[in-house]
């Protein structure tokens, strides 16, 4: 039996290694954009679509060898279908 009764979608990109840029920090400039929650985001958009409840984003350099971005996002009912 579930705990929670939530239906998330995530997506995952593999990217170019990142951890050597320190002055732009690409993974958090791109965690912000994608992860806003404010007037005009993806995630005001998909709630008034109600679509979604919440959406995360997040980046991390892996291994020295490669960097990840995630995005996941909590659907409604009408988002999952």
């Amino acid at each position: 039996m579930p705990i929670k009764d939530e239906d998330e979608l995530s997506l995952a990109w593999v990217l170019p290694y990142t951890g050597h840029d320190i002055d732009r920090r690409p993974l958090d400039y791109f965690s912000h954009l994608l992860g806003h929650e404010g007037q005009n985001s993806i995630l005001s958009y998909l709630k008034a679509e109600g679509l979604a409840i919440s959406l995360s984003a997040g980046g991390d350099n892996d291994l020295w060898a490669f960097s990840s971005m995630t995005v996941s996002v909590t659907l409604t009912k009408k988002g999952l279908e």
